[in-house]
């Protein structure tokens, strides 16, 4: 795994879950998330399958906000592998992947605050643009991260980054904080 330059703000150290700790989330991945999978509508993950964990964000102005999967056992546990960086504050949105699709080159949307997490559960290629404000498309500073299962990144989401070389077994949960949020409560769909 290539470590990332100190000097890189827009990522942080990877932290490793032990592997059994790793595979008991991949498990319950399959067993109940994977029922709840759906393909990707954004233009960069075409054919990429997810599934929202606690609220589903609206892609673009015009879209609704949607339910997502609520697990009892899954949300605290992602609760707690994110305040491992942001001690202070609790992630609000998440979303499970699944497969060999990566992602291209993007920053997230606007719903989200800067600060992600992701919790990597296959091995993966992540990149990110080290220079902010770069062309969309067109990064003018990237780093590259070899992941593994079991690594956990947290980085900033509003530098351009992508997935590439997934696994096909691979999971990922990407976790945010909201910046903005639905107008009326949306009740998850519960799973165990």
């Amino acid at each position: 795994m290539d470590n990332p330059d100190p000097q890189t703000t827009c990522i942080r150290p990877i932290y490793r879950l032990a592997e059994d700790t790793a595979g008991a989330v991949a498990t319950h991945l399959d067993r109940h998330v994977a029922p709840h999978l759906t393909p990707d509508v954004s233009t960069y993950a075409r054919g990429r399958q997810r599934a929202w964990l606690a609220i589903e964000a609206p892609l673009g102005p015009t879209q609704p906000w949607r339910p997502g999967l609520a697990s009892e056992r899954l949300w605290p546990w992602l609760t707690r592998v994110w305040q491992r960086f942001h001690p202070s504050s609790e992630p609000t949105v998440g979303l499970a992947i699944h497969g060999d699709t990566g992602i291209a080159w993007h920053r997230d949307a606007a719903y989200a605050q800067s600060d992600a997490l992701i919790v990597n559960l296959g091995p993966a290629t992540f990149e990110i643009d080290a220079e902010r404000d770069s062309a969309n498309g067109r990064p003018l500073d990237p780093v590259s991260l070899d992941l593994c299962p079991g690594d956990v990144l947290a980085f900033d989401c509003k530098h351009q980054h992508r997935v590439v070389d997934a696994d096909p077994a691979r999971w990922s949960v990407v976790l945010w904080r909201l910046k903005r949020f639905p107008p009326a409560p949306v009740e998850p769909v519960a799973i165990p």
